[in-house]
């Protein structure tokens, strides 16, 4: 497609930016040319896992999420929602709100949800629910990261929700995350980005291993897991889409970024270029005051914090 096309594309979605609807969205491939929505759930149908990487509150960027998951309930009904909003030692309560065995009042009491849970989330456990659809809790739990963050030695009980193997490779990742975290003081004492890392890691391969046995607990089905998850995570296959891959090689795995722009005028996808299959240019999100719960330049002590308890 031309590029006078694209910016036509743009044109449109800044016309529409204040709306809601997340037809309005441009969505562009790996290589930076407009396709439809229906193309990208087309291509997606096809995968066995699909990585939603987001930029995590963007009002837009969930909408589209959402949508994205109806759409491809409707070509493949067989589908396991994989989460890193939920720890994995709340899977039992998740799964028993999913099951109607409590309320939500109770399983919002104790899973320890993301403070936009409500906003962001609700609608897509809803929809899992409804549909009879299987909910992965996915991540690490944040006290074992904020541990592994400060160097301290796991405690026996907690080595059920840990993954059973976990590495941290000096590789493309590595070089990305201390990149990006350089500005946030990492480098504040000897050693502690090191640890961050390990910390990062383990969360990506403790997402892995839960998609993965997933999968492996169904041998006789072909569920297509999605799975939502900060962006950095997966953007450029790295994080827990490569950590999928390096456990089940075959998988199909497509992924899915978002990135915000002030000015889709200015926006130029040639900057973006391998970082997924698809990116949705969402608008930005002005705040007053930089977010601290952003996972993209996450570690442990900046993670979204659970909802206050009334």
């Amino acid at each position: 497609m031309s590029l006078i096309f694209l910016l036509g594309t743009l044109l449109s979605f800044q016309a529409g930016a204040n709306g809601t609807a997340a037809e309005e969205t441009p969505i562009l491939d790996r290589v930076g040319q407009p396709v439809s929505f229906d193309a990208l759930v087309e291509e997606l149908a096809r995968r066995d896992v699909v990585f939603l990487g987001e930029d995590h509150d963007n009002p837009t960027g969930h909408r589209l999420q959402l949508k994205i998951l109806e759409a491809l309930h409707r070509r493949r009904p067989d589908i396991i929602l994989s989460l890193e909003m939920f720890e994995r030692d709340t899977q039992g309560v998740l799964d028993d709100y999913l099951r109607g065995r409590i309320d939500e009042k109770e399983f919002l009491k104790h899973s320890r949800p993301w403070s936009t849970y409500k906003t962001f989330y609700r609608p897509l456990v809803e929809f899992a629910k409804t549909n009879t659809l299987d909910v992965v809790a996915a991540n690490v739990p944040r006290r074992i990261a904020a541990d592994a963050s400060k160097g301290k030695t796991l405690i026996q009980a907690d080595r059920l929700f840990v993954p059973r193997e976990t590495t941290s490779p000096k590789d493309a990742y590595y070089e990305r995350f201390f990149e990006i975290m350089s500005g946030h003081g990492g480098t504040l004492e000897d050693g502690a980005m090191e640890r961050f890392y390990r910390s990062q890691c383990l969360k990506d391969d403790a997402m892995a291993e839960a998609i993965t046995d997933g999968l492996a607990q169904k041998p006789h089905r072909r569920p297509l897991v999605v799975h939502l998850c900060g962006k950095f995570h997966s953007d450029y296959g790295q994080g827990t889409a490569l950590r999928v891959l390096t456990r089940r090689p075959l998988l199909q795995v497509g992924i899915v970024t978002m990135e915000p722009t002030a000015d889709v005028l200015k926006f130029d996808p040639k900057e973006h270029l391998g970082r997924a299959h698809f990116l949705l240019v969402v608008p930005e999100v002005k705040k007053k005051t930089p977010s601290k719960e952003s996972s993209e330049k996450t570690v442990p002590t900046t993670e979204k914090k659970p909802a206050k308890k009334s």
